[in-house]
C-alpha cells in the first residue's frame, strides 16, 4: 500500500508544494473554491481513512493490521482493492458456516452480513464537484460458490474498476483487467458472437406479428437464450451447475445482464418481478457494448469457476 499511495501523493505534495495557496480550477468545482493546498490536504485525511478502513477490514478478518509495504517491482493485485476486500469478507468463516447451514438466503443477501466501508467522500460544505467523482469502485461484482477439497469457497469477480472523467486511469485499470483474464477472453468473445447471431436467427410465430417492439425484442431475447443453453451451444460458457449473484456497487442483489445469461447459465437465487425481468433483459444494447465481451463481473467468476473445473479433473465448460 506504501509504494502505490504514500509514495505517490509524496511526489505529487513535492511537485505542487509551491502552489498551496493558489485557488483550485472553477472548471470541475463549485461554491467556495479550495486552494490547491486544501486539496491536497483533504487528500492526506483520505488516505488516512483509507487505512482506518484497512485496520477495520483486518479486524472482521481477524488478521494482524499491517500496511504490507512493498518495494518498487513487486507484483501487486490487478483487482480494485473493492473487489480484493469484499473477497476476503465473504470468505469468512462465520459467513462460509451460514452458506452450510442457512444456504442461498445467505449468498442472495450477503451485502447485510459484511461491514464494508464507505469510500472516502468530499466534504461539500464547502465546495462540491460540478459532476460525479469516480472512486475507482466497480458498478457490478458476482459472486458464486463451490466446494473446494470439501470446503466451501466463493468466488468473486467484478467489472471494470469505474473511473469514469479520469480517462488514462480507467485505460490503464481496463488493460489490468484484460491481463487478469486473458486467457478466458476468446472464449466469451466467441459465445457473445454466439448469442448474437441466435438473436439475429429467432423467428417468432406469427401470433406475435402485433407485438410492441419493446415485446418483440423481449420474446426474440428469452428464445436466444434458450438457444443457448438448450442444446447448449457448441461455445456456451456453462455455469449450469453453478449457483451465482450479481450484486450492485452497494451489495444488493440484482439481475445478470442479457448478455450473461446467454452466455452463462449460473442459477440465480434472488427473485425479482416479472416486470422488471422483462425491462432488463431488453435494456442491454449491443451497439453499447461494442466488441467488449468480457466487461461483466460473471465473465471474470466463470474463468474462476472452469480453472476449479479443471483443476479437478472435469472440463473447464462442466
Amino acid at each position: 500500500m506504501s509504494i502505490l499511495l504514500e509514495s505517490a501523493l509524496g511526489q505529487i505534495r513535492e511537485g505542487l508544494e509551491e502552489f498551496r495557496e493558489v485557488q483550485a480550477s472553477n472548471r470541475y468545482i463549485e461554491g467556495d473554491l479550495p486552494s490547491i493546498g486544501d486539496l491536497i490536504d483533504l487528500a492526506n485525511q483520505n488516505l488516512e481513512s483509507l487505512y482506518d478502513s484497512w485496520a477495520c477490514a483486518m479486524r472482521q478478518l481477524d488478521l494482524e493490521t499491517d500496511k504490507y509495504v512493498v518495494a518498487p517491482g513487486h507484483p501487486v493485485p490487478t483487482a480494485s482493492p473493492r473487489q480484493i476486500l469484499i473477497c476476503l469478507l465473504v470468505n469468512h468463516p462465520v459467513i462460509l458456516e451460514k452458506l452450510v447451514t442457512e444456504g442461498d438466503a445467505v449468498l442472495t443477501n450477503i451485502g447485510k452480513h459484511l461491514k464494508l466501508p464507505s469510500a472516502p467522500s468530499i466534504d461539500k460544505k464547502n465546495f462540491i464537484p460540478k459532476c460525479d467523482v469516480a472512486d475507482g469502485t466497480p458498478k457490478t461484482y458476482f459472486v458464486c460458490y463451490h466446494v473446494r477439497g470439501g470446503q466451501q469457497e466463493l468466488f468473486v469477480g467484478s467489472n471494470q474498476a469505474d473511473w469514469e472523467g479520469l480517462s488514462a486511469i480507467a485505460e490503464i485499470r481496463r488493460a489490468d483487467r484484460d491481463h487478469r483474464i486473458a486467457t478466458y477472453i476468446p472464449a466469451a468473445s466467441k459465445e457473445f458472437c454466439a448469442l448474437q447471431q441466435a438473436e439475429r436467427e429467432v423467428v417468432l410465430p406469427e401470433s406475435m406479428a402485433g407485438l410492441e417492439p419493446i415485446a418483440k425484442l423481449y420474446q426474440t431475447r428469452i428464445r436466444a437464450v434458450a438457444a443457448m443453453k438448450d442444446t447448449p451451444h457448441p461455445d456456451f460458457l456453462s455455469r449450469t451447475t453453478e449457483t451465482g449473484q450479481a450484486f450492485d456497487k452497494g451489495m444488493e442483489p440484482m439481475q445478470c445482464c442479457y448478455f450473461c445469461q446467454g452466455m452463462m447459465g449460473y442459477r440465480v437465487p434472488a427473485e425479482f418481478t416479472e416486470e422488471d425481468v422483462r425491462n432488463y433483459i431488453c435494456y442491454m444494447d449491443w451497439r453499447l457494448r461494442g466488441s467488449y465481451a468480457h466487461s461483466c463481473a460473471e465473465v471474470e467468476v466463470s474463468l474462476q469457476c472452469s480453472q476449479n473445473w479443471i483443476a479437478n479433473g472435469k472440463p473447464g465448460n462442466y
